[in-house]
């Protein structure tokens, strides 16, 4: 059997740029919303009080790849300093069943998760982004950070954390040059803002629906779970919805099922896949003064995709 490379999380960082995996996976999205990419239902197993095992799986047509994920979901691990989320991709050549390679996934979905935000921005934000909003200032919020300033490099950036002393720290990972101001309340933070990126741990909304603005941009990234939620339901009622995938978002948007529950929005809320903006098929924006939202739950082959580009880098 042909022995698979391994990627490190810094030799992912190393090889790979947020800009470098637009393109891979502005086409997985289009496949999702074509229905030509295999994407089930990703699945947990209690190992013990402690944590689970999760898996997902799955496969894409172009490039020809197939694989899986698969973690130790230990919530209390990072007061060991590790992550909540460890383990990785392995990534197998569709055309013979080859192994091809084995990704550490926190590095990779970290990437590939702010990439796919950047993606949806330039698909539904209003114009070009003046100002863009941070929320959070864990992994997913630097990555977010990182990939506003390479693919906006103009807009001036705002950092807002529940913990302003943690949202310095992140701040403090930045050259002192670069855009970034700490806001410490939220509403200045929000105010004027084009985009704003939600990259929290919230388990209950934070994000007033009242405070958005006509025109703005929404990105929920931190809630992947249909018992947690960055937005409530008064957010959810003002956006025009978009999703990576309307079945995960029917069993896993918290904030949308939530909103439904309450009847704040109809059961048939309307929920547009990124990949149908993205191909033509689907109008994003409809006016300026929408207020877009983008649900972002993270799929298999996004990280198939994205683990395709880094070996592609990888080769000679």
């Amino acid at each position: 059997m042909t022995s698979p490379r391994t990627f490190s999380a810094a030799e992912i960082s190393d090889r790979m740029t947020v800009p470098g995996l637009l393109d891979p996976l502005r086409r997985a999205m289009i496949s999702v919303s074509q229905g030509t990419a295999v994407h089930p239902p990703r699945f947990a197993v209690p190992v013990n009080p402690a944590g689970r095992m999760g898996v997902m799986y799955g496969a894409l047509g172009d490039p020809a790849v197939h694989g899986a994920k698969i973690l130790s979901l230990y919530p209390g691990a990072p007061a060991m300093g590790l992550s909540s989320h460890q383990g990785y991709v392995l990534l197998f050549d569709s055309t013979d069943g080859r192994p091809l390679g084995i990704f550490d996934a926190d590095g990779l979905t970290a990437m590939r998760t702010a990439a796919v935000t950047m993606l949806a921005t330039q698909a539904l934000a209003c114009r070009t982004p003046r100002i863009m909003t941070i929320c959070g200032a864990g992994e997913q919020a630097e990555w977010h950070l990182r990939g506003c300033l390479a693919c906006f490099p103009d807009a001036d950036l705002r950092l807002w954390a529940r913990r302003p002393d943690a949202a310095h720290e992140l701040r403090a990972r930045f050259p002192a040059e670069a855009s970034i101001e700490v806001v410490h309340d939220l509403a200045t933070a929000i105010t004027g803002a084009d985009v704003i990126h939600t990259t929290t741990a919230a388990r209950a909304p934070f994000l007033p629906g009242a405070l958005l603005e006509p025109g703005q941009h929404i990105n929920l990234v931190g809630a992947s779970l249909a018992d947690s939620r960055e937005i409530d339901d008064a957010g959810v009622a003002r956006l025009r919805m978009f999703t990576d995938s309307r079945e995960s978002a029917s069993r896993e948007a918290g904030e949308i099922l939530g909103a439904i529950r309450s009847g704040v929005v109809a059961e048939d809320y309307p929920v547009i896949e990124i990949g149908a903006v993205l191909s033509g098929a689907v109008v994003g924006r409809q006016a300026k003064d929408d207020i877009t939202g983008y649900k972002s739950h993270g799929l298999i082959v996004q990280d198939l995709a994205a683990a395709a580009a880094v070996l592609t880098s990888a080769e000679p």
